[in-house]
């Protein structure tokens, strides 16, 4: 059975070491991630179960995390595509392993990069690519805001990753 992680410490030498040496060895710095809980949580939890291991053997953890979250998003959005226009589509979360090139390997959702570590980055980014992909390959504008029946645009709030209605800039509802 797996001993329990013990909670985050910021304030923890090695942790922080650590972090400055992933932010080296990759192309985002994880210490620009801390103020969120859910990605100071990955964080520690992947330094607490495994040490400071170095940037290439941390890269495919956050590569699973990327993917595992994006899927999520899309899997959520594309229910609501179906509900809201009766389509079904398919839009892959792709990924691709670290190389010498690409020191955290790759994912995308459509024409976007995922590159995020706190969730709900994970989310708007992969709601920015769906529907990027959606208006490219299927001339699909989506979401629509109910109030102004103009396109959302996919961000970042406190709350989450949610859809705002650029027209008035009011929140539509979360993204997943």
């Amino acid at each position: 059975m797996k001993a329990a992680v013990p909670p985050p410490d910021l304030a923890d030498r090695a942790f922080r070491m650590w972090l400055r040496t992933l932010a080296e060895g990759l192309t985002t710095d994880p210490e620009g991630a801390l103020a969120s809980q859910d990605a100071l949580a990955f964080l520690w939890s992947a330094f607490a179960e495994n040490g400071a291991m170095p940037p290439a053997y941390f890269a495919p953890l956050l590569g699973a995390h990327r993917q595992a979250h994006a899927q999520e998003a899309v899997t959520a959005m594309l229910q609501q595509v179906h509900a809201e226009t009766g389509r079904r589509l398919d839009v892959p979360v792709r990924h691709s392993a670290p190389t010498e090139r690409e020191p955290e390997g790759d994912v995308r959702v459509g024409p976007e990069v995922v590159q995020g570590i706190d969730p709900s980055d994970i989310h708007a980014e992969a709601a920015e690519g769906l529907q990027c992909l959606l208006a490219d390959r299927d001339r699909l504008v989506w979401p629509l805001c109910p109030n102004h029946r103009v396109g959302l645009h996919a961000t970042r709030a406190a709350s989450g990753a949610v859809w705002v209605c650029w027209v008035s800039d009011h929140t539509v509802r979360r993204i997943v």
